[in-house]
């Protein structure tokens, strides 16, 4: 990559509900050296929110604004090429944001998102991992609170309690509600792929008191974040080893309860289906994309804890646990990671470039990443029991 790009960080789709707190965060936190630049179809709305960042920090650099009139290979080369780390807010992924990858790639771009689409990621590492892998490219999809924890808190326990071990994680929110995007992204995963990448592994209840007592296998996102462990597990067997198992569980208080939310869950999947409810969803229930619920009051009411348990194999004494923890509004605390993520690329020039890059996980980050969400106000903690 070119040291000499004019743009640090680029936010394309900024006015887009989460990129817009990406932007505000930049705006908050970052140096007010940064060159950074926000990108999208509408010159008036990219205009508001320049205007809004210069109000929330009047001493840093104004973001330049770049106006594309779509996602064209044409339209799109002369903001990547001028970026060094592109963080993408366009979702759905799978329908919009495949030609902003392969641009990143073939750019040397380092590239950011928001992506709980595994079907969609699995097509975009079989396609661009050659040409990222020349260019020098890092591409790091799922650097959000869907995924992200999920894969910090395993590498971590790793780093605590050793290779050859399984991990078992939970998660609670609590959400005032599904922003627009992330419901349509939701109901168009169902129209382009099923209903089965929804469903989670069969597996029996299983109880532990570490995570909150009785726990069934997680559904929708469980199998996304399995999988992006396991990619950073594949990325480095010496430090995982051969036998590690990463599984991720929902807590649901007792075997009664576990019994109630599986028919939920199924019947949850089971509607999504039908194009009927779809949409009945778009039209009645969901937030339209790029709105959601109250900021300000989601702010004061949300938080998100996601705790982690190690075990060596075919034991059930832990030996390490590790947690993540963030009080306030959810797709703040998405926006802190991409925007860390990104600050961490741009701080280790000598880790990328020509025949070095890839696609990446938020974990293979380190302790860097580790250490910024930490200042930025998350709890992130490990501990070794045994």
């Amino acid at each position: 990559m070119e040291h000499d790009r004019p743009f640090d960080i680029t936010i394309l789709g900024a006015t887009g509900w989460t990129a817009t707190i990406c932007a505000e965060h930049i705006a908050r936190t970052q140096p007010t050296t940064l060159r950074w630049c926000i990108a999208g179809r509408s010159p008036s709305k990219l205009e508001a929110l320049a205007a809004a960042l210069q109000h929330t920090n009047p001493s840093r650099n104004a973001p330049r604004i770049f106006t594309l009139a779509d996602l064209s290979p044409s339209a799109l080369a002369p903001l990547i090429r001028q970026t060094k780390v592109l963080i993408n807010g366009v979702g759905p992924y799978h329908l919009h944001s495949s030609p902003v990858v392969a641009a990143c790639a073939a750019a040397g771009t380092h590239y950011l998102d928001f992506a709980t689409e595994t079907p969609w990621v699995r097509s975009m590492i079989a396609a661009h991992s050659a040409p990222a892998r020349a260019s020098g490219a890092l591409l790091i999809p799922c650097t959000s609170l869907s995924s992200a924890p999920s894969d910090l808190l395993a590498w971590l326990l790793v780093a605590e309690a050793g290779p050859r071990i399984e991990v078992a994680a939970a998660a609670r929110l609590n959400m005032q509600g599904m922003q627009g995007g992330s419901a349509e992204t939701l109901l168009c995963l169902a129209e382009r792929y099923g209903t089965s990448c929804f469903r989670a592994r069969s597996e029996r209840c299983r109880c532990e008191p570490a995570l909150g007592g009785a726990l069934v296998p997680a559904p929708f996102t469980g199998a996304a974040n399995e999988a992006v462990v396991a990619r950073s597990a594949a990325r480095s067997p010496e430090v995982y080893g051969p036998d590690f198992v990463y599984r991720e569980y929902a807590p649901v208080g007792g075997r009664i309860s576990a019994m109630a939310f599986r028919v939920c869950v199924a019947l949850g999947i089971w509607l999504l289906a039908w194009p009927w409810f779809r949409a009945l969803v778009r039209a009645r229930i969901a937030f339209a994309p790029g709105t959601g619920p109250d900021r300000e009051e989601s702010r004061r009411a949300e938080s998100a804890e996601f705790r982690a348990v190690a075990f060596a194999r075919g034991e059930r004494r832990p030996l390490a646990r590790s947690e993540f923890r963030y009080k306030g509004a959810l797709t703040d605390v998405s926006a802190i990671l991409a925007v860390e993520a990104a600050a961490v690329l741009l701080e280790a020039p000598g880790e990328s470039g020509p025949g070095k890059g890839g696609f990446r996980t938020p974990s293979t980050l380190g302790m860097p990443f580790v250490e910024r969400l930490r200042k930025a106000g998350v709890q992130i903690n490990v501990e070794k029991l045994a």
